[in-house]
């Protein structure tokens, strides 16, 4: 498989991309539709997002892991950074409600 951002060593390959932007549009539509109508309670989508995409390439790099693991760590980044931080960055209701 070709990376986006140089050869087979990169950093960021085309599958760290795609779990990403899964990151991404996941903390979006979990903050709207399950954090902030159902539970009400606060989601941070900058705080999930920038963790697990984090979590994520550290755990992908550092080990020789398949991808699944670090998939599922950062998942775990993700929900836990996406509760934990929406207080303190204060971006966890979708519609403006503090």
């Amino acid at each position: 498989m070709v990376n986006l951002f140089g050869n087979k060593d990169a950093l960021i390959g085309s599958l760290d991309l795609l779990f990403g932007a899964l990151y991404v549009l996941g903390a979006f539509i979990f903050r709207k539709s399950v954090a902030n109508d159902m539970l009400d309670t606060g989601f941070s989508v900058i705080g999930a997002s920038a963790c697990s995409c984090l979590a994520f390439i550290l755990v992908k790099s550092i080990t020789d892991w398949s991808i699944k693991i670090p998939f599922a760590i950062g998942l775990g980044v993700w929900v836990a950074a996406g509760f934990l931080l929406a207080t303190p960055i204060g971006d966890g209701w979708a519609g403006g409600k503090e």
